[in-house]
């Protein structure tokens, strides 16, 4: 059979669309999308604009070349390899591979005796598909720091070489995976433990990778909001657009890209309520809507959007119309400039997401339940709604009881001579 020329952007196009149909979810479909451009730039600037076969190598010496200079860490590289191994696979044969292969070892090269110990480990719990990958890249990680700094090609594995693997290595080449490869490290102490290795002492399972820091996004109060929104110019098609989309996010706290998304038909007139899938989880979310914010997404469809057949609900303004995309339509620009006109303090990491926050931190305040919050805002556990949730003093203060149903007859708060206190 004749091989297909491919353009590469129509390859790239062709890939993302066997990856939706697969079912991977759209966050992740983001990520593809990243790693296709980059492939598509780097043909490019080498004179590419068609596949040709030898891409797939090229472009695997390339990630392995950053690797190697510390540009990227391992894990990123391992999925830009899966990405150009597919879109390899398709150009080639017609058909995407998502199988979950085992690069060769040409990272973390570790002699034939730590290869036989990592396999067994691997093999002792049963690890399999992309577990087993992961598990077996950080085990050669591990042997291949431990070979060279025992100058020994058979590994006697110590606690303090575990320790130190930990203290010194992971936190300059693989700091980003640590839960990852504390994970590894335990299936491969607990191997070694059963076959009778007396040099680990340590119980490495009762250790855990600390949290990540919980990144704070500020809120905007409820005047601030009103301040911006009431000063929006609502005699434009512009302003009417920008003020239903300002409102929808302040009373649903729908993140910005299921805006961008939200179609006509999502909607729900007669009952009040907006009816999406997530566009970060793919779960499906319904919400209500107030009274004030179905007339003003009305007032936009009647009065200001354009006449098309797309089906989303915000368009451009201007010709051509189209959805309003993320590069060249960003929802903070826009949220900025009326919070700048209100005369609202511009603070880094505030923007229009923190209108999701307060969102959050309104029903907060209100008294309403955190799971009843976590639910209107579309996650899949309470530990997500951490960065949305502002500290409440008055239901802190709640639980600071006083002593007046407490009898004290000795101490400092007995009221007493404190020269009696022994």
């Amino acid at each position: 059979m004749e091989r297909v020329k491919w353009e590469l952007q129509s390859l790239s196009d062709a890939l993302l669309k066997t990856i939706r149909e697969h079912g991977i979810k759209a966050v992740s479909i983001e990520q593809y999308k990243t790693v296709l451009k980059k492939i598509v730039c780097f043909a490019n600037e080498h004179g590419f604009n068609s596949y040709y076969p030898k891409l797939k190598d090229d472009f695997d010496a390339f990630i392995d070349s950053n690797v190697e200079k510390k540009i990227v860490c391992f894990e990123y590289a391992r999925f830009q390899h899966r990405v150009i191994r597919m879109l390899a696979s398709l150009a080639e044969t017609g058909e995407t591979d998502f199988s979950a292969t085992q690069r060769n070892h040409r990272m973390y090269k570790v002699s034939p005796n730590s290869q036989a110990v990592i396999d067994k480990a691997l093999d002792y719990h049963m690890l399999e598909g992309e577990s087993r990958t992961e598990m077996s890249t950080v085990m050669r990680h591990f042997f291949n720091y431990a070979e060279e700094k025992t100058h020994s090609a058979n590994v006697t594995v110590t606690d303090d070489l575990l320790m130190s693997f930990f203290t010194e290595e992971l936190p300059n080449t693989n700091s980003g995976s640590m839960g990852r490869s504390l994970r590894a490290i335990k299936y491969l102490s607990v191997y070694l433990k059963s076959k009778g290795n007396t040099d680990l002492r340590f119980d490495f399972t009762q250790l855990n990778a600390r949290n990540s820091h919980v990144r704070v996004i500020p809120p905007y109060s409820q005047g601030d909001i009103n301040n911006a929104v009431e000063g929006i110019d609502t005699s434009t098609p512009e302003g009417l657009r920008n003020y239903a989309i300002m409102l929808l996010a302040f009373d649903t706290g729908l993140r910005s890209v299921d805006i961008r998304k939200l179609c006509l038909g999502d909607i729900n007139w007669k009952k009040g309520l907006v009816l999406i899938r997530q566009s970060k989880t793919d779960e499906p979310l319904t919400l209500p809507l107030s009274g004030k914010v179905m007339n003003a997404i009305a007032d936009y469809i009647l009065k200001a959007r354009p006449e098309c057949t797309y089906d989303e609900v915000f368009l451009t303004v201007k010709g051509p119309v189209k959805p309003l995309d993320k590069r060249h339509y960003a929802f903070t620009t826009i949220s900025d400039r009326y919070f700048i006109e209100a005369s609202v303090e511009k603070i880094p990491g505030r923007g229009f997401h923190s209108l999701r926050r307060s969102f959050a931190t309104e029903l907060s305040e209100a008294g309403v339940p955190l799971e009843t919050i976590s639910q209107l805002l579309g996650h899949r556990s309470i530990n997500e709604d951490k960065p949305y949730l502002s500290y409440n003093r008055e239901q802190v203060a709640f639980c600071a009881i006083g002593f007046d149903e407490i009898p004290l007859t000795t101490g400092i708060y007995s009221g007493g001579d404190q020269n009696e206190i022994k």
